[in-house]
């Protein structure tokens, strides 16, 4: 999906260029952030590697992984179940 926004900003404040491409990487940031863009892609479209991409998200305080107590309670919910598969197997 291409996506065009116009920002009215006064004529030399800013480097078109530069802005489009601050623009453009807070953009892919935030929809990692919100978890609409998987790591893999958002380090792609960046132009980083896997590494260098997780350093980035460190500084910018944006968690790689998000486990939920939620995830917790399913994955210990999960194991139960297996090690009754295993007993009962």
């Amino acid at each position: 999906m291409k996506l065009e926004v116009e920002i009215n900003v006064a004529e030399g404040t800013v480097n078109k260029r530069d802005l489009e491409e601050r623009v453009r990487k807070e953009t892919i940031l935030t929809l990692f952030a919100d978890r609409k863009l998987p790591a893999g892609l958002a380090a792609r479209e960046l132009g980083l590697d896997r590494l260098d991409f997780m350093e980035l998200l460190k500084k910018r305080g944006i968690p790689y992984v998000v486990y939920t107590a939620e995830d917790w309670e399913a994955d210990g919910k999960a194991i139960e179940e297996l090690e009754q598969r295993r007993q009962n197997g």
